[in-house]
């Protein structure tokens, strides 16, 4: 009997191989031979599935998608849409070695975007999908009441989203710790949140690692279990 062969696992693994050397070697050392190699596959095998560099950047950058929308479906949803907003942003923010290796890439994709449009219209994409998803849950934390009546909501997302870019290039280039970082976003959602929280969201670097190691919420509440496939969450991370 022929063999049967998985296209669509062959293409993820060249997807993450792709990954692993750009993270490595940055734009300039990301060749098919490389890809190859990092995925041990034969190179006419890898030249085709990925015979141009551009479909080898594409395949980096769905993998990184993947990885990322499969971590936002696991997130919790927050005893509040507060919660469920400040759990979202923390899993955003490159905070452990898996989502600083995500950084990277991207940070190397972002740079090549500048001389190459076909990624910088997927970045653009993928960005513009982002904000729907944080306008949206941002939509329902104001309804809730969990920031204030006259809250503009774009606006709300633009201040999100302009301190998770800059903590995590200030993480990348180690300006700033896992902690100081954390303690950064608490002390934005103290600044959001509309009524007092039970526990301050200003207070030691410390107290917000544990909390949150504790599943704990802006408010010193423990988030509830996502139901069903986690879809709330996953969406409201992108």
């Amino acid at each position: 009997m022929p063999k049967v062969v998985d296209h669509e696992e062959r293409r993820r693994r060249l997807g993450a191989a792709a990954c692993a050397v750009l993270n490595r070697a940055g734009s300039a050392g990301t060749t098919v031979r490389a890809v190859a190699g990092e995925a041990g596959m034969p190179l006419a095998t890898a030249q085709h599935y990925l015979p141009t560099r551009e479909l080898m950047v594409r395949a980096a950058m769905a993998h990184l998608a993947d990885r990322v929308v499969n971590r936002a479906q696991r997130i919790p949803t927050g005893s509040t849409a507060l919660d469920t907003l400040w759990l979202a942003v923390l899993e955003l923010v490159p905070l452990d070695l898996d989502r600083l290796f995500e950084a990277r890439v991207w940070l190397v994709l972002t740079a090549e975007s500048l001389i190459d449009e076909g990624i910088a219209t997927v970045l653009r994409d993928n960005a513009v999908e982002l904000r729907g998803n944080l306008e949206r849950l941002a939509a329902l934390v104001k309804r809730d009441g969990g920031i204030a009546a006259d809250a503009d909501v774009p606006a709300v997302v633009s201040a999100i989203t302009t301190l998770m870019d800059g903590l995590t290039i200030r993480l990348l280039s180690g300006a700033l710790t896992p902690v100081e970082a954390r303690a950064e976003v608490d002390a934005h959602f103290a600044g959001l949140s509309a009524g007092a929280p039970t526990v301050p969201l200003a207070g030691k670097p410390d107290d917000h690692a544990n909390r949150r190691a504790a599943g704990g919420g802006p408010g010193g509440r423990a988030p509830r279990a996502a139901t069903g496939n986690g879809e709330s969450a996953g969406r409201s991370a992108g």
